[in-house]
């Protein structure tokens, strides 16, 4: 009885350490493999922005479930139906788009997790009036879901304000 119990012990201690086995950390290949799979990710954000077209730079490449976030340039949070409406606000009035967008900065958290900074300027081509703004910090938070980057959280502030350029 007693070589039966202690069968069964180890056999469930090693049952809980094969379940709760910590995942193992990224290789230098691995974190390269999936930044370059982020990077596709938010060019085709980048190209969708460009193309004004609202579905290739946000829709298709945004989980936009109850859980997503846009924090706007003014610090106010948005939730996805407010971002949709505020992205077709301006992509579906505008004639032109010019975009200026740096390198993204892409930190691989671990194999579904990742984050992204870039900073970017443009341009809006109104029916008669133009809206140009001065570079815009972004950063977005994207999982990996069914094999493919989404973006989660995304986060924007304008990099020059009042504040910073006012003598005090």
């Amino acid at each position: 009885m007693k070589s039966i119990l202690l069968v069964l012990t180890a056999c469930t201690l090693v049952f809980y350490s094969c379940t709760n086995a910590t995942e193992q950390a990224l290789t230098e290949n691995e974190k390269e493999t999936l930044a370059q799979e982020v990077e596709t990710t938010i060019n085709k954000m980048m190209d969708g922005m460009k193309n004004i077209d609202v579905e290739a730079a946000f829709e298709s490449n945004f989980l936009m479930d109850e859980n997503f976030r846009y924090v706007d340039i003014y610090g106010k949070t948005l939730k996805k139906d407010a971002f949709r409406k505020a992205a077709h606000g301006v992509f579906d009035n505008v004639e032109k788009i010019e975009f200026e967008f740096t390198t993204p900065i892409i930190r691989i958290i671990d194999r579904k997790v990742a984050v992204v900074n870039l900073t970017y300027s443009g341009k809006y081509y109104f029916p008669g009036s133009t809206l140009a703004w001065s570079p815009c910090g972004s950063t977005l938070v994207l999982q990996k879901i069914d094999n493919e980057w989404k973006v989660i959280h995304f986060h924007e502030s304008i990099q020059e304000s009042e504040f910073v350029t006012t003598d005090l």
